[in-house]
Formats: C-alpha cells, structure tokens, sequence
C-alpha cells in the first residue's frame, strides 16, 4: 500500500488543477461531518451508497490508514481514490483486487474480441490454484515492457515480424522475462559466494 500511496501522491503533485479538486470531493463525499478526517463509519457507509466502490473490501481502511490513528486524513483517501481510479480488476482465482503487480493471460489480453482479461494475484498464479484453458502469462510489469521491441528477432524471423507483429511483441516479452529470471539467478548465486 506504502507505493500505492506514493503513486497517488505523485500523480495529484502533478496533476492539474482540475484533478486535484476532483480528488478533494472525492475526500469531502467521504467526510460527511466536515471535520477533515474519514471515520471507519464514514468509510463503510461510502462505500455501500457508492456503487460504483462495492468492489473495495471494508478492512482496505487498515491499509489505508497509514498512521494507525483510525480515521483516514486526506492524503490516505487519496490512495483509495487512485485504487478506485486505476484498480477495478480482480483476481480471477480469490475475487481480492488486485492493488499491485499481478499476472495477465497474454492470449485473452491479446484477443482481437477485445473480451475481458484473465487476471491473477502474484499468490493465486504461484500456487496455481485457478483453472484456465491458457498458459502463457506475463506480470503486468513485462506485459507492459512488451509493448516496445528492446530484443532482436530470433534468428531467420524478419518475415515473421512483418506477417505477425503481435506474436513477434510477445515472443520480445518472453524474451525480456528469460533474460530477467537469468540476471535474477545469477545475482542470487553471487551473493551465495
């Protein structure tokens, strides 16, 4: 949640003045009694009248609420308003949101139909606790890489590219993920020495 916060803090540092007053009546719908702090009451009652939040589980106020104080200040409703804006997807294996890195089917990402995403919570793809027709999955950071071409073509491929660049934009996100894994590897067995 603490990098959460900081991408919330960043974008309303940078954003403009338009969505910065958006996020102050975000704070203020929340702040029924005007006193400048959100309750655990005025959290969850939020979230029942707001329809559009029913995804957001009630015990996201301890994450949210940094200081432990137990109420929420601006700043710490800023988080959930960048969660509400950004996070609406869950794990398709245990329903939680999906508030960090996750894993994306590449195939149903990939679909022309431009249907729904499979996604996945770093755990539920670890343990393999879902059952999916597909099997290539990428995290979200290496999905998002995989939009630029940084890596060669395999070796004969240049036809390949031009008759199917999406397929070549994946074969580059693999690619990207196998050199990773191996750098990872190899600092790990350095740091065993």
């Amino acid at each position: 949640m603490d990098e959460l916060h900081e991408v919330a803090t960043a974008y309303y540092n940078n954003g403009s003045m338009e969505q910065q007053n958006l996020a102050w009546q975000f704070f203020r719908a929340m702040d029924v009694d005007g006193n400048g702090r959100v309750s655990i009451q005025e959290y969850t009652d939020f979230l029942r009248r707001t329809a559009g939040l029913a995804w957001v589980h009630p015990d996201m106020f301890r994450e949210l609420d940094r200081n432990g104080d137990g109420q929420l200040d601006f700043w710490e409703v800023l988080t959930l308003y960048y969660v509400a804006r950004t996070r609406t997807i869950s794990c398709r294996s245990c329903l939680r949101p999906l508030n960090a890195l996750y894993f994306t089917c590449v195939t149903c990402f990939d679909s022309p139909c431009g249907g729904d995403t499979f996604d996945l919570c770093v755990k539920c793809y670890m343990r393999r606790t879902y059952c999916h027709p597909h099997c290539m999955f990428l995290d979200s950071y290496v999905l998002l890489r995989a939009k630029r071409s940084h890596y060669p073509l395999p070796p004969g491929d240049h036809n390949l590219a031009q008759q199917h660049p999406t397929r070549m934009r994946w074969w580059h996100a693999f690619r990207a993920m196998e050199v990773a894994l191996a750098v990872g590897s190899l600092t790990g067995f350095c740091t065993i020495m």
